[in-house]
């Protein structure tokens, strides 16, 4: 008599078996245990990886060729549709609110990346994620300390879709 647990289909099996096979400091990002996706996504180090369990493929996600620092926070909609993930491309352009972070959110279905804006803030709220991104230095030529800029902010829904574009507003 087996007294094991077993998966409900062979390919959620494949896919508990990739994740408990996993790297050593290996963090798992999303499960799809679906006939359709059947992949598991995980993060090592710095990169992302996405392990086909069907076909045994296990690539990195190169997010078209842009490279980044690190991974700042990834998260999943509602309906597991899209994975959102925040990149810190670690540039150091000397302005003091450098645009240095990406949000990029990935199709579970067919595993397009989109860039949805980069910006020198974003935050996950309750209805997706919000870029601060600067418009325009007003005192460029003062000393970085007392520098004034114009910024706005820019929503995302749940889905990626961009929402109504705040006023730009002044920020020391």
């Amino acid at each position: 008599m087996c007294t094991c647990l077993a998966a409900q289909t062979p390919i959620a099996n494949r896919v508990r078996v990739a994740a408990r096979h996993l790297p050593q400091g290996a963090t798992v990002l999303a499960k799809y245990t679906d006939n359709q996706r059947h992949c598991l996504y995980y993060i090592q180090g710095e990169k992302i990886f996405c392990l086909d369990v069907v076909l045994n493929i296990n690539e990195e996600l190169d997010f078209n060729q842009h490279t980044y620092k690190k991974v700042v926070s990834t998260s999943i909609s509602n309906g597991g549709d899209y994975m959102f993930v925040v990149l810190d491309r670690g540039e150091n352009t000397g302005e003091a609110l450098e645009q240095r972070f990406e949000l990029w959110r990935i199709d579970s279905k067919n595993r397009h990346f989109t860039q949805l804006g980069r910006g020198f803030k974003i935050e996950k709220t309750k209805e997706g994620y919000v870029l601060s991104q600067t418009v325009k230095c007003l005192t460029p030529r003062a000393p970085r300390s007392q520098q004034r800029w114009m910024v706005r902010e820019q929503g995302y829904d749940e889905k990626g879709k961009p929402l109504p574009p705040q006023k730009p507003y002044e920020m020391k």
